[in-house]
């Protein structure tokens, strides 16, 4: 269980969001490190439950939330030869076709480099270069 601050808008589980480095007023707030430094900036987080708890924000004019977060399962496309559920491996792929399939190609969260567990094989992409691409699951290792 991973907790932080949302604004009390967002504050609803099921919400989704890429975690950011905070403003530079934020260094300075007692909250930095639940609020901000707990998260990997640039990963995705889905909010499990929403506490009770309310703090004011320099921020968030409404204030802030404390919420239970987890690292959000990340749907991409990877070469077929590699797309085996439970393997792991080094996000490579990449594209700069603009297709129907780019949100996969390019998944929000994922960087080159980063290391990943196939969690689940899906459906095969009919990619318009034609490369052999399977959609898949995967979750980022540390």
């Amino acid at each position: 269980m991973i907790l932080t601050l949302l604004p009390k808008n967002l504050a609803k589980a099921g919400f989704s969001f890429v975690a950011g480095k905070g403003d530079t007023e934020c260094k300075d707030c007692r909250f930095f490190k639940t609020c901000v430094d707990n998260l990997k900036p640039g990963r995705i987080y889905t909010v499990t439950s929403v506490r009770n708890i309310e703090h004011p924000c320099k921020i968030h004019d409404s204030g802030v939330k404390i919420v239970e977060v987890k690292e959000s399962q990340i749907e991409a496309a990877i070469p077929k030869k590699y797309a085996i559920e439970g393997a792991t491996g080094i996000y490579s792929f990449s594209c700069n076709e603009i297709c129907q399939y780019h949100d996969f190609c390019i998944p929000e969260g994922v960087a080159i480099g980063d290391k990943f567990l196939i969690l689940k094989v899906k459906e095969k992409l009919e990619c318009p270069l034609g490369n052999n691409i399977q959609r898949v699951s995967l979750k980022l290792k540390d």
